[in-house]
């Protein structure tokens, strides 16, 4: 199936050509998997593609469930995600390589399974809110493919912080720094939900309007499993370790939500990739400050 980057998100061409046709785009997008069995592996495998660029099995035997029921699954696609990059981090440091490259090295493998998709909107949503005059131009200046300052300097400070964080939890255990970074991944894109489902939509189409709307009850699905699970991986690093990230991940989130309804009027797919990247930082921030 072909596709398009739109935002930091790339539509399908099913997608792009349902644009034209949005009642057709509605019955296609609300076709569930065939039986109750099947449908959250269905929901894994739809939110795996659309964070993703892995290849991912079954993704053409199955009926696609709506992208915004499959929300429940982001927060243990982002702990796969971040646990195989904790788990590269630990294997490349075992073989000799030195901590600050090991770091590197786990965040390249980062952007590579997400496809920079989420570091795309962030360096969007800073050039668009740095340098827009009004809303109507912030979005013009989000949507444009080109980086601006704003952006250049987001997307260096955060591949920093997130450099420099990986690298000051490298001495724990390889079982808590899997976990640790699992955790990170796991609420930041149970945050991006909760934005998805807190704020309306900025404009009128783009990917995250594709996307829908999340349920409440898939939100909290969504932020139990993240919160518990970073609750969990703090506690093996100290009794308060977990609490301090989840804070931090949250006042990262909140802060952006507050942000984008000011500025541009809501979310969009952007400001969803600038949730997740601020609020994995934060969060690996924490850890790396109760570590020290």
């Amino acid at each position: 199936m072909g596709s398009k980057v739109q935002g930091n998100w790339r539509l399908p061409d099913e997608v792009l050509a349902g644009q034209r046709h949005s009642d057709q785009t509605s019955r296609m997008s609300e076709v569930l998997p065939s039986g109750d069995r099947l449908r959250p592996f269905a929901e894994f495998i739809s939110a795996l593609r659309f964070l993703t660029r892995l290849p991912v099995p079954f993704s053409r035997t199955i009926d696609p469930p709506r992208i915004a029921s499959s929300m429940r699954m982001f927060s243990l696609v982002g702990a796969l995600i971040g646990g195989v990059t904790g788990v590269l981090l630990f294997a490349t440091h075992s073989f000799g390589v030195p901590s600050l490259l090991s770091a590197a090295i786990a965040c390249a493998l980062t952007v590579v399974m997400t496809g920079a998709l989420h570091e795309d909107g962030l360096a969007d949503t800073a050039d668009g809110f740095g340098g827009g005059r009004d809303a109507e131009h912030r979005l013009a200046i989000m949507r444009d493919s080109r980086i601006g300052t704003y952006g250049a300097l987001a997307l260096m400070l955060a591949l920093m912080i997130r450099v420099f964080a990986l690298e000051s939890i490298l001495n724990l255990p390889w079982t808590t720094l899997v976990l640790l970074c699992a955790a990170a991944g796991s609420f930041s894109r149970a945050m991006m939900v909760d934005l998805m489902w807190a704020s309306r939509h900025a404009r009128s189409d783009g990917l995250a309007v594709y996307a829908g709307r999340p349920s409440r009850n898939t939100t909290l699905l969504a932020i139990v499993f993240g919160g518990l699970l970073t609750l969990f991986a703090g506690y093996q690093l100290a009794p308060e370790a977990g609490v301090l990230a989840l804070a931090g991940g949250t006042i990262a989130a909140a802060a952006l939500r507050f942000l984008s309804t000011r500025l541009i009027g809501g979310q969009t797919g952007d400001v969803c990739g600038a949730v997740q990247v601020s609020c994995e930082i934060c969060m690996l921030t924490a850890f790396a400050a109760m570590n020290s």
